[in-house]
């Protein structure tokens, strides 16, 4: 019997895609009133009702095809449920996603029925995605009634169960946006959402709640504590999307206009919202938005590198390395292995053949910053500050700001060793490539800064994206949400790019990839491979722009 419900579902599931042929593209974790505005090109899956005379194991297959589909509040997946649980259910609490050929079903008793479900990840009740750490099976149990002459479910865990195929196909991202703490930066948060049913009010109740638990050290919202959304949705209105809270002061102009550009940016992506209006305790806020953020930041996508004799930017063509004012020939001058530009490329940091790093400013003299042994590539961030920490002591991270002082800063990893680590370009948020010897780790935290841009801390909670087994060599930020890591495998390297609360995708790079950096967009890369040699991706094969190069440095975008 452990094996019958699953084939028999996963018949269901294919007779349900070719019948229906539907799936949504935005959406809310949350259940929520039906949203305005004219229906987009999105397809839902559509679920039947139960059959008279159903088993059980009929009652609960069906069931978990219904919560497939969120419409009106998963109105078929609740007919599956006695009525007094019906009610009770919630739906909204998140989701379980599992591998579906890994699904068991296994009768308890008479009523009784337990799923044991391999999660390959969880979303929270916020829409925050994290990919499993353990592969460990999980128990589901769900109890049974009769309801008249029908069997009803009684008791079923909150949130919803999903295989990985269902997921991408229910459940849709949709960005959030906070702000750095001096508000240049507004800095994305995914999230993830389900159904096309008043996606704005979900969206609009997770901004009010706050960042990612693993990002909130870093970020801070134009929403104060305790704000609340009254009434409890988002009507739009000839493309408008009407936003009402309680609970804020309505005579700081400032604060109401960044509050305004985080809803129109939150909002974005719903269809059919091209403009927010937002009443503050009833007062209307008017007039045009004056307040910006950075949301994309830009930078020079040529890349870096350093020939043996020559640092700066390679040209177009692969040939000529153009010299960076003020900054080349210093470098040039320390023999180095690795360098890190600033965003404005007025400053660098850089680590010397004797592997000390030094802090290079525009037409001055390098300033020796560390010079403990077995430093990784620095990096520097938009403030000017220097990353620094040892490849065999990854908790002893180093931050050198521009007058020289240095602080120490305990990141919330507990590896043995650190091959790479890069700072977001609005500062917020770091990705590191831990190495603890035949596995590879890769992470992101948040930075806590005070309100001067000094790094304070690093956040407690890491979000851990995914690995890749082989020997750690680099990381890279693609773009402000996606981040992508390399490592060295058996007669290769490889290649995974993650966007940051979703999904990973793999690649193979080229044979003795040891360096990654960025290109024109996030699905193109730079690989320099230990031969000198700096590959482009090239429809589904690598090609060589250049050789000679020793290595590729980096630059955020700014």
């Amino acid at each position: 019997m452990r094996k019958s419900l699953a084939l028999a579902a996963a018949a269901l599931a294919a007779l349900l895609l070719a019948s229906c042929a539907s799936l949504p593209s935005s959406g809310g974790v949350n259940a929520g009133s039906p949203g305005t505005g004219e229906e987009t090109l999105e397809l839902d899956l559509q679920a039947p009702s139960p059959t008279e005379g159903a088993s059980q194991e009929e009652i609960l297959r069906g069931f978990i095809n219904a919560a497939t589909s969120p419409r009106s509040n998963y109105a078929v997946a609740r007919q599956y449920l006695a009525p007094q649980f019906a009610d009770q259910w919630q739906p909204g609490e998140g989701a379980t996603i599992d591998r579906f050929a890994d699904r068991d079903t296994v009768r308890v008793d008479d009523t009784r029925l337990q799923i044991d479900a391999v999660p390959a990840a969880e979303l929270a009740a916020n829409g925050q995605y994290q990919a499993a750490q353990s592969q460990a099976p999980i128990q589901l149990d769900y109890r049974f009634v009769k309801v008249g002459a029908e069997w009803r479910i009684s008791e079923a865990p909150a949130g919803v169960l999903m295989d990985e195929s269902n997921f991408s196909r229910v459940y849709r991202t949709h960005t959030l946006y906070f702000y750095d703490v001096d508000f240049r930066f507004a800095v994305p948060d995914v999230r993830w959402f389900a159904g096309r049913e008043s996606v704005q009010t979900s969206i609009v109740r997770a901004l009010l709640a706050g960042p990612a638990d693993w990002l909130d050290a870093g970020v801070v919202s134009a929403f104060p504590e305790g704000v609340r959304l009254d009434p409890d949705a988002v009507p739009i209105d000839g493309g408008v999307a009407d936003v009402s809270l309680e609970g804020v002061p309505v005579d700081d102009e400032l604060a109401a206009q960044r509050m305004r550009f985080q809803l129109r940016e939150s909002l974005a992506s719903v269809p059919n919202v091209d403009d927010v209006q937002l009443s503050l305790d009833g007062t209307v806020q008017t007039g045009p938005l004056a307040f910006t953020a950075i949301t994309d930041p830009v930078a020079d996508t040529r890349a870096v590198v350093y020939d043996g004799t020559s640092f700066g930017r390679l040209a177009a063509g692969g040939g000529e390395i153009e010299p960076i004012p003020g900054l080349s020939d210093q470098i040039a001058s320390l023999l180095p292995t690795a360098a890190a530009l600033a965003p404005d490329a007025q400053a660098a940091a850089v680590r010397s053949v004797e592997g000390d790093v030094y802090r290079v400013d525009f037409e001055a003299q390098p300033v020796r910053v560390d010079d403990r042994a077995g430093l990784i590539a620095p990096a520097i961030d938009g403030q000017g500050y220097i990353w620094t920490v040892p490849a065999g002591s990854p908790r002893e991270i180093r931050v050198t700001g521009p007058d020289g002082s240095a602080v120490a800063i305990t990141p919330p990893w507990a590896s043995s060793g650190i091959a790479a680590l890069e700072l977001a370009p609005d500062g917020t948020r770091l990705i590191a490539l831990l190495d603890d010897g035949a596995t590879s780790s890769f992470v992101a935290v948040a930075v806590a800064r005070t309100g001067d841009g000094v790094p304070q801390s690093l956040g407690t909670a890491q979000l851990v994206l995914a690995g890749e087994t082989g020997d750690a060599e680099d990381v890279s930020w693609l773009d402000q949400t996606t981040v992508a890591s390399l490592t060295a495998t058996e007669g290769g390297s490889g290649i995974v790019s993650q966007v940051l609360g979703g999904l990973a995708t793999r690649r193979d790079g080229p044979a003795g990839g040891i360096q990654l950096d960025a290109a024109a967009s996030p699905r193109e890369y730079r690989v320099l491979t230990r031969d000198g040699e700096l590959e482009t991706v090239s429809g589904v094969g690598w090609q060589v722009r250049a050789s000679g190069v020793r290595f590729l440095g980096t630059q955020l975008a700014g």
